[in-house]
């Protein structure tokens, strides 16, 4: 609808004088009532849920192009990430909370694609799919709360002097390793994918007697508001060198001992574990949780069932 009104006022170029003798100009104002904006309040609710639709479309392409983005940064940075250092020195090394490793002659070092000390058949690493992921309760596997659990395994003894050992370990989330009392390895503690990489480590051993402890950890969720717990698991491959020039392989299985919590000095080669439960099999090397994620040191090969 069009509508025309006539505004009057006075010329400003003659504000003097009287009323009557004033010159007044006169303006038509037209208005367009159709083109106005509509009072109508549904319409301005849909223009309203229109425009939130919009913004909250923008906001989701948004969030999905920078998770994208965060998606490939970490795969191509965990690509390229070396394996983390983890062969330790007591020296340099922290020992779990009320204990104290006691000293003794053993050493070791980190193993790579060739070794300085005896040389290490091939598949040494391929006996890795021959171990057990273990824990404490089947549990583990899905879902256990936060903590440190401590497991043993005493090696067989021989009619030959056990002269080395040869261990592959990785630990969800991380691990301290001890033979017979002497801190010899430890990895991150992270529920990041640095605890993914197995550690490699060669020991000098004991001719009659030789015990192995680990102090594993489970981390928390890394989203606090999520409830419940994580998985956490323990695999380990031993391969132990005999003078006499033989080997033989000991893997993690039900023949370790677990405890939770961890007792006091229960890295010492006098501790008695006979009470301890018999470790949980999990699953093998590449069952579920842990599928084939885990990464092999430098210069060994393995294969998946």
């Amino acid at each position: 609808m069009v509508k025309t009104a006539k505004i009057q006022y006075p010329d400003p170029e003659r504000l003097t004088g009287p009323s009557s003798s004033r010159i007044w100009n006169t303006h038509l104002l037209t208005v367009d009532r159709s083109k106005e904006l509509p009072k109508n309040p549904a319409f301005w609710r849909e223009k309203k849920r229109t425009v939130i639709t919009i913004l909250l479309v923008l906001i989701v392409l948004v969030a999905g192009i920078i998770v994208g983005v965060v998606v490939a940064v970490s795969k191509i940075h965990h690509a390229d990430k070396p394996p983390p250092s983890s062969a330790l020195s007591p020296a340099n090394s922290s020992s779990p909370t009320g204990s104290t490793p006691p000293s003794t002659s053993s050493s070791s070092s980190a193993l790579g694609p060739i070794s300085t000390r005896q040389p290490l058949p091939p598949t040494f690493a391929t006996t890795f799919k021959s171990a057990a992921w273990i824990w404490q309760g089947a549990q583990a596997r899905i879902n256990i709360q936060s903590g440190d659990w401590a497991f043993r395994k005493t090696l067989p003894t021989s009619a030959s002097p056990a002269t080395q050992a040869a261990i592959m370990l990785v630990a969800d989330n991380s691990f301290i390793l001890y033979h017979n009392g002497q801190l010899i390895a430890a990895s991150p503690d992270t529920n990041g994918p640095e605890w993914e990489f197995a550690t490699a480590i060669q020991v000098d051993l004991d001719p009659d007697f030789n015990v192995f402890a680990i102090q594993a950890h489970n981390s928390p969720p890394e989203d606090p508001n999520i409830p419940g717990g994580t998985a956490a698991g323990l695999l380990v491959t031993i391969q132990i060198s005999y003078a006499d020039g033989t080997t033989a392989s000991i893997s993690s299985d039900s023949t370790w001992r677990v405890a939770q919590p961890v007792p006091n000095g229960f890295q010492s080669p006098s501790f008695n574990d006979t009470q301890w439960e018999s470790a949980t099999i999990l699953g093998n090397y590449g069952c579920s949780p842990w599928e084939d994620t885990i990464v092999i040191p430098p210069g060994f090969n393995i294969t998946t069932r």
